[in-house]
């Protein structure tokens, strides 16, 4: 029988479920109505093709650990909001205090519910192949998008394809946290850099 109460299961609703819905991210849909996507949306398009893909990459794979990872792998940002990859420098600077302190924030406001800070915890350890093919995955869905967009973001914004390529230096590394990911991800890239005419002054 559960304990919950309505004030409780409203709390999570009002806090985290909705506002999820509210951070913007710096990635542009790239198909369609021309909008900033936000986390929640993300999170389910990372839930989505992780799920369709994880059985073709590793049959030893678990799923549902995936899709619950994915779920969860940017809740912090409800507090700690987006920190875009080809953000602000000192607001990068800034990302591993704000989601650390956003990450205690869910586990003293949430602690009745602690399926979200042990899926959160055991995500952010980055210990298990499921992890780390969530967190590779991750990456390689912006640089997709940047495909699909033909760099319009990148375009408007007067980003060369060569400070583009370098911003995401240590994003291509993440990207390699799960090897089949990243050959995934250096597919796209090598697709991008086939067209500079996407970027400024290509």
């Amino acid at each position: 029988m559960s304990k919950l109460t309505h004030n409780q299961i409203e709390k999570v609703i009002s806090q985290v479920l909705l506002p999820f819905y509210h951070v913007k991210r710096d990635m542009p849909l790239p198909v369609g109505e021309r909008r900033s996507e936000n986390d929640a949306e993300h999170s389910w398009s990372l839930a989505f093709l992780a799920c369709c893909l994880a059985p073709e990459i590793d049959e030893k794979f678990d799923v549902g650990k995936i899709c619950q990872f994915a779920i969860v792998h940017d809740l912090v940002e409800v507090y700690a909001g987006d920190t875009a990859v080809h953000g602000d420098p000192q607001h990068i600077l800034t990302k591993n205090a704000r989601e650390a302190e956003a990450a205690k924030k869910l586990a003293q406001e949430f602690a009745y519910l602690p399926w979200i800070t042990q899926t959160l915890d055991a995500y952010n350890r980055k210990d298990t192949d499921e992890a780390k093919f969530v967190y590779a995955l991750d990456k390689y869905i912006p640089v997709f998008f940047d495909y699909l967009d033909k760099a319009q973001l990148f375009k408007e914004r007067k980003t060369s394809l060569e400070k583009y390529n370098r911003e995401l230096e240590q994003h291509r590394k993440k990207a390699h946290s799960h090897p089949e990911v990243g050959k995934y991800y250096d597919e796209v890239r090598e697709l991008l850099n086939a067209h500079p005419e996407y970027f400024y002054g290509g």
